[in-house]
């Protein structure tokens, strides 16, 4: 293929919205995720036109195709990876050092996208703290390498008349894939082939359409600016809470086709000014940048922690910069243009070996747990109370199947039937061994069951949550209303998912004054309904929390024997939670009881982050295990 300097442009914008998104080195750069929508299509385009044309003389040979795809891919993916790993080896504890190593066998294998689609979601919090997360864009393209040529050798044997109509055919059904599984299941729309194929595929039929349609330069002109105006659009009015991909995704993927596809045969202005020689070495370089930038920043995060300022982060992307610079001149470009490793048999050779390593390298840091012998025993001990949760309750977790009355665990004093329901969201689940144990002290029962971020509130809905809190509340009053055994309603919560702008009374997102306002009313209406039922309502107050996750906090502080600064002040807490009191001032005539974390934990005016050593929390705010008899000792005080 001829080269294209204005498609190196195109890579050199789709890397810097992403770099700029992830950096947070704007207030407005919050689109930046579209830059590999861009990628997608260029990826769809090269590759088409590249199998295209050696169909049509008779030279493609699938082998060599993959061959190249893994010289092209593979060493700089190898590079950062071992940086990644050797960053890790340094500074993770072993739970998460493990995990890592995990992740790093799944991107040399092209598939972590399958286990993101399960673990993550790349809008939420848990991205904080993942260095490859960023891995899952580079599988679904390598997904697409390995089945496109042998659909396209299929579509040339039986309908070659007919590639460009066959392509247009697949491109439709993966985007009403897309659109039918947006809502029902997002993160598998985020982050699988199927549903992202569609975006690959419009860059496919960009030669097919060009063949067919004759332009002159004005039209090239005209599509080249439409193209860049889709884009620009949506860098200007995207955002995080976009409904993505989804109708969205069309205007960079359309755009990016536009402005391809006018810099075919003329040169229109779009195409001279992505073709200005800073933005091409960018994009020559776009690979390697993208590949280092989300292990720097999350690293880069992890040591500095709040003090990760504008000029940090700047910093930080400065040195991805360096960093990619370096790789595509010492590694991509030696390797790809044969410099180094000539023989494709080498390279074989060698990226098996590669592969093979990271295989030995996972089955060791698994198997021994992580490799504990990094750090000092006491170190390593605080660090293991990030993992000190409570086991998975598949039968009560209400996120994983449909409730009814036998789905609920049964928690207390088994001889006896259930009197109470205990019902919430994670923080629920993070006490069930604390509650279980309070019960069986008191000779109690009861049924037990939760549904993360979902507040126990009846008619409640959450933005972006897709209907599920909000059915699962009902399904708890539809329980309630047949049930005149149970007596005692306990509601616990974080309650935070007001203040964070996200209880609604529709699936559209509220303002934050909307959003409490919603929490009030909908909290009246809740204890209204309970104590309608007969059912006497007892409401767990938020915990205090840290400042950060008090297991990793407290392991790191041992280790450079420096003391922590997690604790909030008792008056910090009262303001954080300003709004959850007010309305629960307003409805105390009706509740029977509260439980108080602080009254427990904030005595001396600052809220404590661990008992006799043990942290409290296995993060900033959930409940660890092993505290559970102090939270049980607790209840009965309090109730």
């Amino acid at each position: 293929m001829k080269y294209r300097q204005d498609i190196d442009g195109l890579r050199a914008v789709a890397v810097m919205l992403v770099l700029v998104f992830h950096f947070n080195l704007i207030s407005g750069g919050k689109a930046g995720f579209i830059g590999v929508d861009i990628f997608f299509v260029i990826s769809g385009y090269l590759i088409t036109s590249i199998i295209n044309k050696q169909l049509i003389d008779g030279s493609f040979n699938l082998k060599t195709f993959y061959v190249k795809r893994i010289r092209r891919l593979a060493p700089p993916l190898f590079v950062v990876l071992s940086i990644t790993f050797i960053a890790g080896w340094t500074l993770l504890f072993p739970a998460d050092f493990k995990e890592l190593t995990k992740q790093i066998l799944l991107s040399q294998a092209y598939i972590i996208n399958f286990y993101f689609w399960q673990n993550i979601n790349y809008f939420g919090l848990k991205t904080d703290g993942v260095p490859l997360l960023h891995m899952w864009s580079l599988a679904v393209e390598e997904q697409f390498y390995l089945f496109y040529p042998l659909f396209m050798v299929l579509i040339y044997k039986f309908f070659a008349r007919h590639i460009g109509l066959a392509l247009a055919s697949a491109a439709v059904i993966s985007f009403l894939l897309s659109l039918y599984f947006l809502d029902s299941k997002p993160e598998a729309t985020f982050y699988l082939f199927p549903t992202r194929a569609w975006e690959l595929i419009i860059g496919g039929l960009i030669p097919f359409a060009h063949s067919k349609i004759h332009r002159s330069q004005l039209t090239d002109q005209a599509i080249g600016f439409v193209g860049f105006g889709l884009i620009a659009y949506a860098v200007l009015f995207f955002n995080e809470d976009v409904n993505f991909p989804g109708y969205f995704a069309l205007l960079p993927t359309v755009g990016t086709a536009c402005l391809i596809f006018a810099g075919m045969t003329n040169k229109p202005i779009t195409s001279k000014i992505l073709s200005f020689t800073p933005a091409v070495y960018i994009g020559s370089i776009s690979y390697s940048l993208y590949l280092i930038h989300w292990p720097v920043n999350i690293f880069a995060k992890m040591i500095l922690e709040e003090n990760y300022t504008l000029s940090w982060r700047a910093g930080m992307f400065a040195l991805s910069l360096i960093v990619s610079i370096t790789i595509y001149h010492l590694i991509e470009n030696p390797l790809r243009k044969k410099r180094i490793l000539a023989s494709d048999t080498r390279l074989m050779y060698t990226y098996l070996a590669g592969l093979v390593s990271t295989v030995f390298i996972y089955l060791v840091v698994s198997l021994n747990n992580g490799l504990p012998d990094r750090f000092p025993n006491e170190v390593v001990r605080l660090a293991e109370f990030a993992e000190d949760k409570t086991q998975i309750l598949d039968k009560c977790d209400h996120g994983n199947r449909k409730a009814n009355a036998s789905s609920f665990c049964h928690i207390g004093a088994s001889a006896e039937n259930p009197k109470w329901l205990i019902y919430g969201d994670s923080h629920a689940y993070a006490m069930y061994t604390a509650f279980d144990e309070w019960l069986k002290q008191n000779n109690e029962s009861a049924l037990f069951a939760f549904r993360h971020s979902c507040p126990p509130l009846f008619d409640v809905h959450l933005y972006r949550d897709h209907e599920s809190c909000f059915n699962f509340n009902n399904r708890i009053n539809a329980l309630l209303e047949n049930n005149s055994e149970i007596v005692n309603v306990f509601l616990v919560s974080t309650w935070l998912q007001a203040k964070d702008g996200l209880t609604s009374s529709s699936d559209k997102r509220p303002t934050p004054e909307n959003s409490i306002d919603i929490f009030k009313k909908q909290l009246h209406l809740t204890i209204e309904r309970l104590n309608d039922l007969d059912k006497n309502v007892y409401i767990w107050e938020p915990v205090p929390g840290a400042k950060e996750s008090v297991p990793k906090a407290m392991a790191k502080a041992a280790l450079i024997n420096q003391p922590t600064d997690l604790m909030f002040q008792r008056k910090e807490y009262q303001t954080r939670f300003k709004f959850f009191f007010d309305a629960l001032r307003r409805e105390s005539e009706f509740i029977e009881a509260y439980f108080s974390p602080s009254k427990a934990l904030c005595g001396s005016g600052f809220c404590k982050v661990s008992v006799e050593g043990t942290p409290l929390y296995y993060d900033n705010a959930h409940i660890s295990k092993s505290t559970s008899m102090f939270w049980a000792e607790q209840l009965s005080t309090q109730l």
